[in-house]
């Protein structure tokens, strides 16, 4: 082997190790929003509460879930990707509708209305899932 092909390869396990650590680097800073629809709202702080769900590889969990109507419900993004919240139906069937929003950020939303509503992540379609509001 030549002296310039042990640099050639020297050279690559360095470039292929400074992408493996920046793939793998999660971000240290979290951004905090606030809606200005008092319904909603995202933070990042953790839900405290049973009335929560988590996203984590690109699912909500538990669903559906079941509460009464005038009840938060707060969603926990756990995975690097942004996701969002979407009413299947609109926003005019009376449920979510929100940003998307980062890994460890939240995303609160407020059921006023009786009913089923079922939502989506718009980036990521196959990401379904329900919230069961009763009186």
């Amino acid at each position: 082997m030549t002296t310039k092909n042990i640099v050639l390869i020297a050279a690559g396990v360095v470039i292929i190790g400074g992408i493996a650590v920046a793939v793998t680097r999660t971000p240290t800073k979290s951004a905090t929003n606030e809606m200005s629809m008092p319904s909603s709202s995202i933070s990042a702080q953790a839900p405290k509460d049973a009335n929560s769900i988590v996203i984590s590889n690109y699912k909500f969990d538990p669903t559906p879930l079941k509460v009464k109507k005038g009840t938060t419900v707060t969603w926990t993004n756990t995975d690097i990707a942004k996701h969002n919240i979407v009413t299947d139906d609109g926003q005019a069937a009376g449920g979510p509708s929100g940003p998307l929003f980062g890994k460890g950020e939240t995303y609160s939303f407020t059921f006023n209305t009786v009913g089923m509503f079922a939502y989506h992540c718009s980036p990521h379609p196959y990401m379904h899932g329900a919230i069961e509001v009763t009186e």
